[in-house]
């Protein structure tokens, strides 16, 4: 089953994107918590290659409507979850 690492602002939000774009989805962790966005983005690029997991790199939040977009700064979290196939 593969496996995708990811990073965010807003876990409950990427966790329902995420549900929605694939088929299997479980076992959704939060790894870890970071107060920099560079800092997540070295340990999401660890752990990918680590564990052989698809990672987002380069990817970061969407604008969400009512809120200031992401910045370096945030609270960033690095997700985690197993999934059968993308739905697409």
């Amino acid at each position: 089953m593969p496996c995708r690492i990811g990073i965010t602002t807003d876990p409950e939000a990427r966790q329902a994107y995420w549900q929605n774009q694939t088929t299997g989805f479980t076992n959704w962790q939060i790894l870890e918590i970071f107060r920099s966005k560079t800092a997540a983005k070295e340990y999401e690029t660890f752990y990918a290659l680590r564990h052989g997991c698809e990672a987002s790199l380069g990817a970061s939040d969407s604008p969400i409507i009512g809120r200031e977009p992401a910045t370096e700064y945030d609270w960033w979290y690095v997700y985690y979850f197993d999934y059968e196939k993308d739905i697409a």
